[in-house]
């Protein structure tokens, strides 16, 4: 059943599972936490799945977390990263799994919240958007886009999807009402192939994805050109409330996942959910926070 569900889902789903099963299962068993950890997770991280199928699939992950630990996981599916920041805030979950740039919102507004550990996927700690069109393609801006077909592919990274709702949200429009049509071709390689072969005028995909494509596929990559490319964003965080948690327990977690991609259950995991490794916090983090949050602020109402 897993196996399966790796295998279909986008990258956004196997990062929060990845978050959950790595954090629980490489724990060391000895000296169980003394309360059972509560983790919260955005919605939007299961996007391409409905809400129902997913609270089904959450029981197993907390049976699993004690079956491996002795310790009672729970993990949370609320509404938005919004409500994570909060609950984490009122002590009512002890970590929270967060896309970068939401955390950079959260942070913003509550200090006190912390980030643990980073989480590395396809080896590159820097997010980037592109929004790509065919190279034999008039476009030279965004604008000329307008009321064209438009590719957002399941799996779509919530950078990539913040990124082309947010820049035509500056030429005045909704996304929705900017292009004719936006598919969503079942992975990143079908969107691509879909502008190549001229069946879409544009699509959005990671960085990293693209530079995949490009040499798994040179041929069509060559049909291919960049036509917008972001800042760099910051890469998911799992995150604690400072004093929310025993920094014993802390410790536990953050030196199990750091170690995960060194073991062998750890890298069957990592590669199952398309993740790399997780990594200590570097130094430029925050300052990166800082910059996504002035150069993206807290959305005014709904966000794709």
């Amino acid at each position: 059943m897993f196996a399966q569900f790796g295998r279909r889902t986008g990258l956004a789903f196997s990062l929060a599972i990845g978050f959950l099963l790595l954090a629980f299962t490489l724990l060391p068993a000895e000296e169980p936490p003394r309360q059972k950890v509560k983790i919260g997770l955005p919605a939007n991280l299961f996007r391409d799945f409905q809400r129902p199928a997913v609270q089904a699939l959450l029981p197993t992950f907390g049976k699993l977390m004690e079956g491996q630990t002795g310790m009672k996981g729970d993990p949370i599916l609320l509404d938005n990263s919004n409500e994570v920041a909060q609950q984490l805030v009122d002590g009512k979950v002890q970590l929270g799994v967060f896309h970068g740039f939401e955390y950079a919102w959260a942070q913003s507004q509550h200090p006190e919240l912390k980030p643990l550990v980073i989480a590395i996927s396809q080896n590159n700690p820097h997010l980037t958007a592109q929004i790509v069109v065919p190279t034999d393609s008039s476009v030279t801006k965004l604008e000329d886009l307008k009321d064209q077909q438009f590719a957002i592919p399941k799996g779509t990274r919530e950078h990539c999807r913040l990124y082309v709702f947010r820049n035509c949200r500056l030429l005045g429009h909704k996304q929705d009402k900017f292009f004719s049509d936006v598919s969503n071709p079942p992975h990143v390689t079908a969107a691509l192939d879909a502008v190549a072969d001229g069946k879409v005028q544009g699509t959005v995909v990671d960085g990293t994805a693209l530079e995949n494509y490009r040499w798994l596929n040179p041929g069509k990559a060559g049909k291919l050109r960049t036509l917008m490319k972001s800042e760099v964003f910051p890469t998911g965080v799992i995150v604690y409330k400072e004093g929310g948690m025993p920094e014993a327990d802390l410790k536990k977690f953050k030196d199990s996942l750091i170690s995960a991609h060194q073991t062998t259950a750890g890298m069957q995991l990592m590669m199952l959910w398309k993740m790399s490794r997780f990594e200590v916090v570097p130094a430029d983090y925050h300052q990166l926070l800082s910059n996504t949050a002035k150069a993206y602020p807290p959305p005014i109402g709904e966000e794709p």
